[in-house]
């Protein structure tokens, strides 16, 4: 009697209110699929992170450009509360309670600043929502069969994008012409073609590819080598290079390197030791070239860069609104840029190349990351910030001497990710902007589940 009941009130409500009648269905489903199918809902919202930035250049819609943060929201309000359900206690994350004091100070220096309600509520869930990420997947239990399937499904994904570059190496105007947000980025860099494969942005494919290269590299030394993790390395690699990103490329040599003291591969480091000196001689006039130009960009004279003005600034910032900062969504955020922040008024930034209003003006507004961690909550929120990153690197390190060969590979790939989001956070939004971070605080939400998994006595 209830089902017919059901139907003739919903298909009352399509008659008079198609749209919200729709949406409001829309809505009941995807509770339901998140309710019963948890980790295909955490990993709906990863892979919608990925993606928001092309689907909102193919599908121009505003909701779309939402699409992430909609996702993460379901995330936090099911996956808790199906474990509450399941009458089993709410886990932490790593660092999870220096992020809190983060936030904290950072909703605190809101209300002293006096922030509107709507513009520093929403960018408090816009810096916050991969923790709010990381604590909802930690609520779930993760056997080494839902990590397996994680993975297929991430190695379809890459290979996905590798076909995506082959056309985009093939046919760049074209390819360009659809998904590209900056005409100016895609533009070759030296003997690099700036590819964006299924991304918007040569950074984005850069990110994407190497974090993949990290993963597939501890997958190697952690579970098991075969000739398709070779070949999956191999090309991750060489789609980070293709970027023709310096981001990339740093940020892939130096957690790769980090990783190998780690394990103690000692005939890698001695190898790459005896290699310095040849490739000194071979390469040594470019990479000079790289670090004079790199230098000239941001350090020397001239006019200086977006990024390099922004992160100056920020530390005036916390200065003035000393401890706390000036507030969520008034400077460097993305909140910032949409609402364009009176502190930007009051520093000129409204005459500056790259800072100034709308999309084209101020396309560099959100261009790094840092900026807006210290100017929005000062150097206390700063330090809390990455009191927590330190903390996350702390629990991927005890997970990475554990002796179950996936808890291994997961540990070894969350310090892996740490390290090249921090470098690549200077020169972009890693932690708060698409498309890694959701696939980030993912692995750390899982690194929560499989730290309580160890901690527990052994089956029997």
């Amino acid at each position: 009697m209830v089902w017919p009941l059901v139907a003739l009130l919903v298909g009352a409500g399509a008659m008079a209110a198609p749209v919200p009648t729709l949406l409001g269905l829309l809505a009941v489903a995807a509770l339901a699929v998140a309710l019963f199918a948890p980790r295909l809902t955490a990993g709906l919202a990863v892979l919608a992170i990925l993606f928001v930035r092309p689907l909102a250049q193919l599908v121009p819609v505003p909701a779309v450009s939402y699409l992430d943060e909609t996702l993460v929201a379901l995330c936090v309000v099911t996956l808790p509360l199906r474990r509450l359900l399941d009458r089993k206690p709410l886990r932490t994350f790593p660092g999870q309670w220096w992020f809190v004091a983060f936030l904290t100070v950072g909703l605190l220096s809101s209300l002293i600043a006096q922030v509107p309600f709507v513009i520093f509520l929403t960018g408090t869930y816009i810096i916050g929502k991969g923790l709010l990420l990381a604590w909802a997947v930690a609520q779930l239990d993760w056997s080494d069969r839902h990590l397996l399937r994680a993975t297929r499904a991430t190695t379809v994904v890459i290979l996905l994008s590798f076909v995506a570059m082959a056309v985009n190496l093939a046919f760049p105007g074209a390819w360009n012409a659809v998904l590209a947000s900056d005409k100016n980025a895609v533009a070759p860099r030296s003997f690099l073609p700036s590819l964006i494969g299924p991304f918007t942005h040569p950074i984005d494919l850069g990110q994407f590819m190497a974090l993949s290269a990290i993963a597939i590299t501890t997958w190697r030394s952690s579970v098991r080598k075969t000739g398709l993790t070779l070949a999956l390395l191999l090309g991750t690699v060489a789609g980070a290079a293709l970027t023709g990103r310096r981001t990339a490329a740093v940020g892939l040599s130096v957690a790769w390197l980090w990783l190998q003291r780690l394990q103690h591969s000692v005939r890698v480091l001695v190898a790459l030791v005896a290699c310095v000196p040849i490739a000194i001689v071979v390469l040594g006039s470019s990479a000079a070239e790289v670090v004079q130009a790199t230098y000239q960009d941001y350090i020397g004279a001239g006019e200086p860069e977006a990024r390099t003005v922004l992160t100056v600034d920020s530390f005036s910032v916390a200065a003035e609104h000393f401890p706390a900062g000036a507030g969520f969504g008034r400077f460097g955020s993305a909140t910032a840029a949409e609402n364009y922040s009176p502190e930007y008024v009051a520093r000129g930034y409204p005459h500056v190349w790259g800072l100034g209003r709308g999309k084209d003006d101020g396309r560099f507004l959100t261009d790094t990351e840092w900026p807006a961690i210290l100017g929005e909550t000062g150097y206390l929120g700063a330090i809390a910030f990455a009191l927590g990153l330190a903390g996350i690197y702390r629990a991927g390190r005890r997970l990475s001497r554990n002796g179950h060969a996936l808890t291994r590979w997961a540990g070894f790939t969350v310090i892996g990710w740490l390290v090249v989001l921090v470098l690549q956070s200077v020169g972009t939004v890693a932690f708060t902007g698409p498309p890694v971070y959701g696939a980030f605080f993912a692995l750390v939400g899982i690194c929560a589940a499989l730290s309580d998994r160890a901690a527990q006595p052994a089956a029997p």
